[in-house]
């Protein structure tokens, strides 16, 4: 086999897990993502290597997806307890916040803007994971990191594809028997694509076009979930899903609404917008916010700027 999965459990999550892939590299072995800062996955991670009778100290090399809690923060633990080179893609370098204050503060007023309630926009500094692992957080930020750019040839056997959507920077793998998709590509569910505050970033319109870049008919190792047999067909219902979406929201626009009416208002596999908590609400104003940034590109939709902002066709 040419590499293996150890699941990592997110506790408190709904996605129940993260996927830690191990690879053989050179005289030691590299991984793709390491999962949250908390005992039960630091525990899980360690017992996994074990398993494979590998030592920590073995990890040589350690390449993440992107810059997202589950999947990044547990490389301080690796860096106290090996000496491995750490890789991330050289957009979520640049594009990252400097601090948690000022990227939760953007959240909160762009949120608010945009019709959010102050307590569901002001929510954001209280359950995202970046609040609940700021330490961590913080932490991992100050570790030597490797810019990966689009195409670079890896070790390990991979090479690095560009898929800027779910986060500025978000990096796939690609090995000669298939794509380690990360949050790019899942099997059964839609990432969330949500607003980010960088001047003239269109979320939704990058993760269209990132998902026709790694079209291909080949294996897929996703961040969470089972492999997947053929990425292409995948990436051929989340273009549909998206397509659904766009159309959605605009049938929505009957009347000026705001982006967090529109979120209310959009059908949710998860159930009404109503029942969510706050942290799904903020998921769901972000997702409208992207099909909504994605349509005015296209002229569908136009923006009335007021003391909150309205959007109609």
């Amino acid at each position: 086999m040419s590499f293996f999965r150890l699941k990592i459990p997110l506790p408190g999550m709904e996605l129940g897990h993260v996927n830690v892939y191990v690879l053989r590299c050179g005289d030691g072995y590299g991984l793709i993502d390491v999962g949250l800062a908390t005992y039960d996955a630091a525990l899980s991670l360690v017992r996994g290597l074990k398993s494979l009778g590998i030592k920590p100290a073995e990890i040589t090399k350690v390449y993440v997806t992107h810059f997202h809690a589950d999947h990044i923060t547990l490389a301080q633990l690796l860096a106290e307890v090996a000496s491995p080179d750490l890789y991330i893609g050289e957009k979520e370098l640049m594009d990252i916040a400097t601090s948690f204050e000022e990227l939760a503060k953007m959240y909160a007023e762009e949120y608010k803007r945009h019709g959010a309630p102050p307590d569901v926009a002001e929510a954001f500094l209280k359950v995202h994971p970046m609040a609940r692992f700021r330490k961590a957080f913080e932490d991992v930020w100050k570790l030597d990191w490797r810019p990966v750019r689009d195409g670079d040839a890896l070790d390990c056997g991979l090479k690095a594809v560009w898929t800027p959507g779910h986060t500025p920077g978000h990096v796939v793998y690609v090995a000669d028997f298939g794509v380690f998709t990360g949050d790019h590509v899942l099997p059964k569910i839609t990432p969330n694509i949500s607003w980010y505050p960088i001047p003239d970033f269109n979320p939704l319109k990058e993760y269209l076009q990132s998902l026709r870049k790694v079209s291909r008919a080949t294996k897929a190792f996703p961040a969470h979930g089972d492999e997947m047999p053929d990425l292409s067909t995948r990436v051929a219902e989340l273009l549909s899903h998206h397509e659904r979406r766009l159309a959605e929201v605009l049938k929505l626009l009957k009347e000026p609404m705001t982006t967090y009416q529109i979120a209310q208002r959009m059908a949710w596999d998860a159930g009404p917008f109503e029942q969510f908590d706050v942290y799904n609400k903020i998921f769901a104003i972000g997702e409208a916010y992207s099909h909504l940034l994605y349509l005015e590109e296209q002229g569908a939709v136009r923006r009335i700027e007021k003391d909150v902002v309205y959007w109609t066709r």
